[in-house]
């Protein structure tokens, strides 16, 4: 099954990346850019097709990269030759380029919204399962096989309310001192058995458990794991259409949390995610359902629109800022200079992925990702 979750994280890769550079290739073709490449993976090609336009178009062998290639964009005077009309990616009008550079992250900003709603749309919205009084529930998460508590009836996703009439369903409110209480009830019965008033559905049932001594343990056992539950609650078109924008709030909200924290008080194994601890994650959530396949590229399609807009060189923050100089300004900042950047910004991005692989690899073999 590992191979099937496999091959569902490299699509969801590639077709965020994809998307990226479809928002680049639609917006250039409609601004009238010369375009000459457009390929999905990276590597050898294993299709290729040239249209009559001058376009190559190739899927490539390795499904985790993209590129929409512009005439002009690598200061190349001999590219293109067929068409002397064409205008060089850089001569083109500054306000044009900055449209053709920002279509890319704004691609995965929608993509990242279409998928939030439709996963409201067809699940609705996960919230932690709770009492009336608005704490969360104490969930039978886990049962021991054989155990004492599967023997006498009781089911995964019991909510429980009371232990031996003592009700957990008020104070204390959090999940510490709710589980501290049950726990004490389990301890403080007699050998014999405790009753564990649950709520299965819309039913409440008083369930005893006999026999809970444990010899070995030299205490009371049933055998269950206790934790909070998620349930889906339906939403209808206009709520998903709102909560899609809430969820990519959040996600804005928590990356620049994230970027602020590491910048005060260093970056630690986890904090980044390369390509490799991107796909063991996807990984995972495709174990879980469809569900988590969705959540997890909102989550990824969100991420590279915004990592790109960050202004630094070679990304297309870094084109986006220069480009804005030269609209404002009236003319660009030397090439030499952007070249120079350039270098530095993708000599930075080098070490950056090489540290969030490094840091993957040794999250895989310390068992960071369980899949």
């Amino acid at each position: 099954m590992n191979i099937l979750y496999f091959l569902a994280a490299l699509l969801v890769l590639a077709v965020m990346i994809t998307i990226h550079e479809l928002g680049h290739y639609t917006a250039g073709r409609l601004l009238g850019f010369k375009i000459l490449d457009f390929s999905v993976g990276f590597g050898p090609a294993l299709l290729k097709h040239r249209s009559k336009k001058g376009i190559t178009y190739a899927l490539r062998a390795i499904p985790l990269g993209g590129a929409c290639r512009f005439y002009g964009e690598e200061d190349d005077p001999d590219e293109v030759r067929d068409d002397p009309e064409a205008i060089p990616f850089y001569s083109q009008k500054p306000w044009k380029r900055l449209i053709v550079i920002f279509a890319g992250p704004l691609m995965n900003f929608v993509l990242a919204y279409v998928l939030a709603v439709v996963m409201m749309l067809c699940w609705g919205n996960r919230e932690i399962v709770s009492y009336p009084n608005g704490d969360s529930a104490i969930v039978i998460t886990d049962l021991t096989e054989g155990g004492r508590a599967e023997a006498c009836g009781i089911m995964k996703e019991d909510v429980i309310i009371a232990v031996n009439g003592t009700d957990v369903s008020g104070e204390p409110h959090d999940f510490d001192g709710k589980t501290d209480l049950i726990s004490k009830g389990i301890d403080e019965a007699p050998a014999e058995g405790v009753t564990l008033t649950v709520l299965r559905g819309d039913e409440k049932l008083d369930i005893l458990i006999t026999d809970i001594y444990n010899a070995e343990m030299g205490k009371n056992l049933l055998g269950i794991t206790m934790g909070n539950m998620i349930a889906f609650r339906p939403a209808g078109l206009m709520e998903s259409l709102g909560s899609g924008f809430v969820l990519l709030g959040d996600i804005v909200k928590v990356t620049f949390q994230a970027i602020a924290n590491g910048i005060r008080n260093g970056f630690h194994q986890g904090d980044v995610s390369g390509i490799v601890g991107t796909v063991a994650i996807t990984m995972q959530m495709a174990s879980l359902g469809v569900y988590y396949v969705f959540y997890v590229a909102v989550i990824i399609s969100m991420s590279l629109g915004i990592m790109n807009l960050l202004p630094l060189l070679p990304l297309d923050g870094g084109h986006l800022l220069f480009d804005f100089i030269e609209l404002v300004v009236g003319k660009p900042v030397p090439r030499k200079v952007q070249n120079v950047l350039s270098l530095i910004g993708f000599g930075l991005l080098i070490l950056l992925m090489v540290y969030a692989t490094y840091s993957d690899i040794r999250g895989l073999f310390s068992g960071a990702f369980d899949f």
